[in-house]
């Protein structure tokens, strides 16, 4: 028998939670949603189950943590023993230290407040740095954090793609999932060296002599977001010489402008995992997320 005895969705995530119930063989249930004219929310569970799922992707976050803090009440009080998060994508995971005085450290701060909600979490390339481990933002609770990897090499797999490929990360903090990816294939790894200087002010560089003259390239990353850090590597890696570029994420949070200049700079749609829902969506995660649901914590 399943661990879990239901999933619960809301709206914008409902057929990524209808195919995770479907991998876990159990009922899926979505949440009724009514915005008051103030912008409070109000969240409707109808159907109460012992232990459940709850899933939903954090990006555009703040609107959802409310209604999930409203959701997590509602099931406790009809007598769930067990909560889990699914949140394919975790929010505020990026600002991990104070960076300049004044400021919080807002992962730290939400992993605080979902913990005291939930008791358990899965999470995708949940965007760590300087901390390490999910059991370090969710404290006392056990967290799973799953690659988007898998999903991508298999589908590179499935298109054929060339022994000479190289698979390239804008910077250090995609090492893991590159090396992920091209490691199961056989194929070459390189990741650069990224410089921000604002949110749209990137410069990416690669290592000197990476050898990518007359090879197709494929290049990925955890977020996609503004697409500045990929536009970036796209031409660093034509100006080396490489033959093709494509490109992947695991998390798209790109609006239709960016995509837009995706197809302008010759690179197409790229295309990502399916725990956010977006219009690039190719690669499911619904099989890898229920496999870490029904494995032993």
């Amino acid at each position: 028998m399943a661990r879990y005895t239901g999933v619960y969705g809301f709206p914008e995530s409902a057929a990524g939670a209808r195919r995770l119930a479907e991998a876990l063989n159990v009922p899926c249930h979505i949440a009724e949603l009514h915005r008051f004219p103030d912008g409070e929310s109000l969240v409707r569970l109808p159907e109460p189950v012992e232990r459940a799922v709850v899933y939903r992707s954090l990006d555009r976050p703040n609107d959802k943590l409310v209604e999930l803090t409203l959701a997590a009440s509602v099931l406790r009080r009809q007598g769930a023993t067990e909560l889990c998060l699914v949140a394919p994508y975790m929010a505020y995971m990026r600002q991990d230290a104070v960076f300049r005085p004044g400021e919080p450290v807002s992962q730290t701060v939400v992993g605080d407040w979902l913990g005291r909600l939930f008791d358990r979490f899965v999470c995708v390339e949940p965007h760590l740095h300087r901390t390490h481990t999910l059991d370090a933002v969710f404290v006392g609770r056990p967290s799973v954090c799953l690659s988007g990897a898998g999903a991508i090499a298999e589908r590179l797999r499935r298109d054929g793609t060339a022994s000479d490929t190289v698979i390239v990360g804008p910077d250090e903090e995609a090492a893991p999932l590159v090396e992920a990816v091209a490691g199961p294939l056989g194929l070459t790894a390189l990741v650069g060296r990224k410089e921000r200087r604002g949110d749209r002010d990137v410069t990416v560089t690669l290592p000197d002599g990476a050898p990518l003259a007359g090879r197709p390239v494929v290049i990925v990353d955890d977020v996609i977001s503004s697409g500045e850090t990929i536009f970036s590597c796209a031409r660093t890696a034509r100006a080396a010489g490489a033959a093709s570029v494509r490109v992947f994420g695991v998390h798209a949070l790109f609006d239709a402008a960016v995509a837009a200049r995706f197809e302008a700079e010759g690179l197409g749609t790229p295309l990502s995992c399916d725990g956010v829902p977006h219009p690039s969506n190719a690669l499911p995660l619904a099989r890898l997320i229920a496999d870490a649901l029904l494995a032993p914590c």
